[in-house]
């Protein structure tokens, strides 16, 4: 019992504290006045594979940007689709001349490689990411260019959110997806950023020095990262979060259980190949912090008295976490996804330990192609 104490003290602290920071972050954080409005060129990267079900919906939302369709391109990488994806996004290319398409070599394959393949393609030093089942809001590229000339940043992390939500399901992953992206915004903000997505994110190819080894092609997931801790590493590199309800991009949930799992495993298992501290000390604050729920739980079963530290345990965790969803759901207008707050946090514990597990005991996937090391 007195080492179950010992262990919720220091690990609720601590969760807490670092929550809380983030939330500060959010809390007080003031995008620059600025009267510019000068567009900048950029090039938009997007990996594409099986994608026939989203295609169409992605290219209306850029191509319906409010910036300038000159200052801007479009570039898709094939990975080998093997469904209608390609000859469909030959008739845009026909009709909107920037948009511009690659396939990758038949040697090469995965997200990464053809992410890559993009970047080493754009015109422009400003390239943005985006992926092929997101939408954008119409002023999405302008408060891009906006940021950049404000912030003078090298590189923007900007915000993700699953949508649609209709089922109960698609509610718990958008507000456990929202937990995410509050903390890798909130974290930029304070100076500690250790996650963003490649949903929603861009740099200044030059002063990064891109190459494909930034993406850390041993890992079939975690291109984002990577980036985001490769760019951490240069000596005066700038980066900055992209805020407000016009940077918003929105991204399909998963339909079954399983595949929700299958991905929070491809997820996880970046992490084993992180060498940033605050990454590492961050996942492991989380990953300890549920393990040790989860233990609670079990050993209540046995001595009410673990039930009293679960109940501590899910006190503490269920405040650090309004905290900082509370402001940014705020920003968005989403409050009403904290309906579905008290059963995430029953289950999250649970699915944490379960996801890890399964990063580590099985292979990870990226659209059904076998990622295994790299290969």
């Amino acid at each position: 019992m007195q080492v179950a104490i010992y262990a919720l003290i220091i690990l609720a602290t601590i969760y807490f504290v670092v929550f809380a920071l983030f939330a500060i972050g959010l809390l007080f954080y003031r995008d620059p006045n600025s009267s510019k409005n000068q567009t900048i060129p950029l090039s938009i990267v997007v990996a594409v594979r099986n994608e026939e079900a989203n295609i169409e919906n992605l290219l209306v939302s850029i191509l319906k940007q409010d910036y300038p369709t000159e200052n801007y391109e479009v570039i898709l990488v094939n990975d080998h689709s093997t469904d209608n994806t390609w000859p469909m996004a030959k008739k845009w290319a026909e009709q909107h001349a920037n948009i511009q398409l690659a396939e990758l070599p038949i040697h090469s394959e995965g997200k990464k490689q053809a992410v890559a393949w993009g970047v080493s393609l754009a015109k422009n030093d400003t390239v943005v990411l985006t992926d092929a089942d997101c939408t954008h809001p119409t002023s999405w590229l302008r408060n891009i260019a906006l940021a950049y000339q404000t912030k003078k940043a090298h590189m923007l992390i900007g915000p993700v959110m699953i949508s649609p939500t209709n089922t109960f399901f698609e509610k718990m992953q958008a507000l456990e997806h929202a937990s995410l992206t509050a903390s890798s915004v909130g974290a930029c903000v304070v100076g500690l950023p250790f996650m963003a997505s490649a949903a929603n994110l861009s740099f200044n190819k030059s002063m990064l020095g891109f190459e494909q080894q930034m993406l850390n092609p041993k890992y079939a997931s975690g291109d984002d990262v990577f980036l985001l801790h490769s760019a951490k590493r240069k000596k005066d590199f700038r980066i900055s979060p992209l805020q407000g309800e016009g940077t918003l991009v929105f991204t399909q949930p998963v339909k079954s259980v399983g595949k929700f799992l299958a991905q929070r495993a491809r997820w996880a298992s970046k992490s084993t190949g992180y060498t940033d501290f605050t990454a590492i000390a961050v996942g492991f604050t989380v990953l300890l912090f549920n393990i040790l729920l989860v233990v609670l739980a079990v050993l209540s079963f046995w001595d009410i008295e673990y039930l009293k530290l679960l109940g501590l345990g899910y006190t503490v965790k269920s405040i650090a976490d309004l905290l900082l969803l509370i402001p940014f759901l705020s920003q968005y207008k989403k409050l009403s996804l904290l309906y579905v707050f008290i059963p995430l946090q029953l289950v999250f514990p649970i699915y944490i330990v379960v996801a890890f597990a399964m990063a580590m005991l099985t292979n990870t996937r990226w659209k059904r192609k076998d990622m295994l090391n790299g290969e």
